[in-house]
């Protein structure tokens, strides 16, 4: 279903990545010196999952990108079937389950290779959230590459499918996209209240959107 190779960018994307620590603060998760994810966040993650999983008794959820499993965190309201996760750096992985996995129910799988190398079960998720870190200028070729490789055949009819996205409009590729493989998508506006904007946050605004798009019941 997906490359059986890792392109060399992303062999060598990945290797640095994972040659770096992964160190939990007050503030969120660093990899190396960077801050890539905020407890500030929670807020947001909650509407993706809200949204994601509204009306789906028991949702099968697939995430790509784990992050400090935020997300993850704000899917237990919401009862899930199935919660497995992609996340190749162990680092992350490892401080994701000591903070939110290791007490999940159920109890959640934990994917640690790139997902271009997994094989996925077909029609197997009702939700699949996406949020990596690829190598630089291959976002959106990543993104259009997962969504045609595994998240349309991945979701069940009626499906859903978001992504974190930092930011006031979604570009033209990534329209494209999301035109051509699902039935339908819209965008919910977030903005971060600036009171929870911690000292070293790191994106470019406190605007963000929660897009959601739905597979076709065909």
């Amino acid at each position: 279903m997906t490359n059986a190779v890792l392109p060399e960018t992303h062999r060598r994307h990945l290797a640095t990545l994972r040659g770096m620590p992964a160190v939990l603060d007050a503030e969120g998760l660093r990899i190396g010196h960077e801050f890539v994810m905020f407890f500030a966040e929670a807020e947001l993650m909650h509407g993706h999952a809200t949204r994601l999983t509204e009306g789906i008794a028991r949702p099968d959820v697939l995430e790509v990108g784990l992050g400090l499993a935020v997300f993850a965190e704000q899917l237990r309201p919401h009862r899930v079937g199935s919660y497995t996760a992609v996340e190749p750096h162990p680092g992350v992985a490892r401080l994701a389950r000591q903070r939110v996995l290791d007490t999940f129910d159920p109890p959640p799988v934990v994917l640690t290779e790139p997902w271009q190398l997994l094989t996925f079960p077909i029609g197997a998720y009702d939700v699949i959230m996406y949020d990596t870190w690829p190598p630089d200028g291959h976002a959106d070729r990543d993104f259009a590459t997962f969504v045609a490789h595994v998240a349309i055949p991945c979701l069940r009819p009626g499906g859903r499918f978001s992504f974190f996205h930092s930011g006031d409009t979604v570009n033209a590729a990534r329209q494209q996209v999301l035109d051509q493989y699902f039935a339908g998508w819209a965008v919910h506006p977030y903005t971060m209240p600036a009171a929870l904007m911690p000292p070293h946050w790191t994106k470019p605004t406190r605007d963000f959107l929660i897009p959601i798009a739905t597979k076709g019941s065909a």
